[in-house]
């Protein structure tokens, strides 16, 4: 299959890490975001990614699309998100909300191994849910700096 440029259209967004790039588990600073879709795409999406169940909404299935930081001569990449008319969107990007996504997709081969990757490039966000941190707890000050035994229903 030859190298290509692909607009995935309609997917929910989740997870959206576009703006900033953010070290994962395996010590990858990488872009990174989540689409989500129905049961009658995975046909479609199985060519961009490992498909599973969401654990965010039953029933639907999703993958993540990810991009280095940095591309092979250490030059900062950087994903392009706009709205529907195409103006830059600086806002974080909440799960739910609705878009397309832009994927460069191309053949590899190394170490006897071969398959097929796709590389996050732009988000079009079509429905934009504002992004809600957690809650947790704020952060106190006290003036006593004697230690406290840990509570015990913890």
């Amino acid at each position: 299959m030859a190298n290509s440029t692909t607009i995935i259209r309609n997917v929910n967004l989740n997870y959206a890490k576009v703006h900033k790039a953010v070290k994962n588990d395996y010590d990858k600073v990488l872009f990174d975001i989540q689409i989500e879709f129905t049961k009658d795409r995975i046909s479609e999406m199985s060519q961009y990614g490992n498909i599973r169940e969401s654990k965010l909404n039953e029933g639907m299935f999703c993958l993540n699309l990810t991009r280095p930081e940095k591309n092979k001569e250490g030059k900062k990449n950087a994903i392009r998100v706009v709205d529907n008319e195409k103006n830059p969107i600086k806002a974080d990007i909440g799960n739910g909300s609705v878009g397309n996504v832009m994927v460069y997709s191309y053949d590899w081969k190394f170490g006897g191994k071969s398959g097929r990757k796709s590389v996050l490039i732009a988000v079009q966000v079509s429905t934009l849910v504002p992004y809600t941190p957690v809650e947790d707890f704020d952060v106190m000050v006290t003036e006593d700096t004697t230690e406290a035994a840990p509570a015990s229903d913890f």
